[in-house]
């Protein structure tokens, strides 16, 4: 019973972090190291938000905008310690169209694209410096579009002209070259095709990254083909310039399941004699970025879906691992490689976060007959921080592993129980910030209890009213 009389004391979270005008080093890469100015290895693990210009513009509906996002996902006594924020810059949201599928190129003109930044990104930027964090300024492009299409180039060559000369002077501002390239994908290939595929993707790029290079001389991420799952394409040849290092997006549908998967994922395939070294991963000599990884049970299998011991049990879903974001993390923290998850968003897909009040779709922001419908009309909205089998309790408590914040410092993980899904139920009993074997024990001891029964209520898991033996079983076929 320890673990629940630690809870009746209330909770205590982690001591406020003094993040006002803090200073930040400009980043450089050392081998296969992020360094500061100092020389001294920075390890850098946060969160994505949604496109800034679309939070901002759907906050009524969402309850927040992009700096009260920022503000949540930098504030210490929430749990949150994300060192680096990524910013999601879309072409949909800079041109105003139709949100889905991504616009033919060039979606937006150079007026557009200052209107974007001088009203929605230069704020999120700024308050990523206010609260400590490093900014990665992602142009956030989807849609299967050959990297080899001239237009989708002009759009990508004017987006960092202006882009990279606007934040030049930023030492805390990250790029991120291209989100996702698609098209051309030749699945598969290995050996002296791999090594041609690659180079046409470099021939594609690198003039992107020069046109970065001429204005700016900020750490710069470079991503890859197959949706920036081909980070190993490093070490076969690396791009021309300084201080680049290498973006890697993973969720469950991709393949990798414990953590001894994940190097080969990133080491170069092939057998035998090919023209590269195919037994090192790319972390072990260019710095590697895992800009989006995450999970959501209820989400499909490009947004993190197939994670939870249902969906595994199931056929559609046998080659999965329940313990995704368990082995996930384990990886990240055991290699020297930076990450942010996605997404810090009630929204988009795999989210953290409930809205606590009136659920509905927000529609096209940009229509001209369309209004954004106001649920949360004070704002900020707490918004509910998921868990059990959804990732928010997850991400927020290896942010702060990370970023050095002992894990006792953080709110649920004192002993408090919680309620993780926002249902009323406390199905995280021990204060561990995960529902487990544990919280059933817990259960089971503690149910005669006077403090048990005072709160039946928040303990009543087969709903029947009563405090019994069944609420026990309920929990733990709840816990599988």
């Amino acid at each position: 019973m320890g673990a629940v009389a630690a809870g009746l004391g209330g909770l205590t979270g982690g001591a406020a972090a003094e993040h006002a005008d803090t200073e930040l080093s400009r980043l450089r890469r050392d081998g296969n190291q992020i360094v500061d100015a100092d020389g001294e290895r920075v390890n850098l693990h946060g969160i994505n938000i949604a496109d800034p210009k679309r939070v901002d513009v759907t906050a009524p509906a969402r309850g927040r905008d992009a700096v009260q996002t920022i503000d949540l996902a930098t504030d210490a006594d929430s749990g949150w310690h994300s060192t680096v924020v990524r910013l999601p810059v879309q072409p949909v949201d800079i041109g105003e169209h139709q949100p889905g599928s991504g616009p033919d190129p060039v979606a937006f003109d150079e007026d557009q694209l200052e209107r974007y930044c001088s009203n929605h990104l230069d704020a999120a930027v700024e308050k990523c410096r206010e609260e400590g964090a490093y900014a990665i300024v992602d142009y956030h492009r989807h849609r299967d579009i050959p990297w080899t299409d001239d237009t989708l180039s002009e759009e990508v060559t004017m987006f960092w002209e202006f882009v990279a000369d606007r934040y030049a002077e930023d030492d805390h501002v990250i790029f991120e070259v291209f989100n996702e390239p698609q098209g051309n994908p030749n699945y598969g290939a290995s050996g002296q095709e791999l090594v041609d595929w690659w180079g046409t993707w470099r021939d594609a790029a690198q003039p992107w990254v020069d046109t970065i290079r001429d204005n700016a001389d900020n750490l710069t991420l470079v991503g890859s083909p197959r949706f920036s799952q081909t980070t190993f394409g490093a070490v076969i040849e690396e791009f021309e310039g300084a201080d680049l290092g290498y973006t890697l997006h993973l969720y469950p549908a991709h393949g990798p399941t414990t953590p001894a998967d994940y190097d080969s994922f990133v080491t170069p395939p092939g057998s035998g004699d090919v023209p590269y070294d195919n037994a090192t991963p790319a972390h072990e000599i260019v710095p590697v970025f895992m800009t989006e990884w995450g999970y959501d049970p209820d989400g499909g299998p490009a947004a993190g879906g197939g994670v939870t011991k249902a969906a595994a049990n199931s056929a559609a879903w046998a080659e999965h691992d329940p313990n995704y974001g368990e082995n996930l993390t384990e990886w990240l923290a055991t290699r020297p490689v930076h990450s942010t998850a996605w997404c810090f968003d009630p929204l988009w897909q795999p989210r953290m976060f409930e809205r606590p009040f009136e659920v509905g779709a927000t529609g096209n922001p940009y229509a001209a007959d369309n209004e954004v419908p106001e649920f949360a009309p004070e704002r900020p909205a707490d918004w509910s921080l998921l868990g059990g089998d959804y990732q928010g309790v997850l991400v927020r408590n290896f942010v702060a592993e990370q970023a050095g914040v002992p894990a006792e410092d953080l709110p649920g993980m004192d002993g408090v129980p919680r309620d993780l899904d926002g249902d009323g139920q406390w199905e995280d009993l021990n204060g561990n910030g995960q529902m487990d074997y544990d919280d059933v024990e817990t259960l089971a001891e503690v149910q005669d209890s006077d403090w048990a029964q005072a709160h039946s209520d928040e303990l009543d898991f087969d709903g029947d009213g009563d405090l019994t033996t069944e609420d026990v079983l309920s929990l733990y076929y709840e816990s599988l």
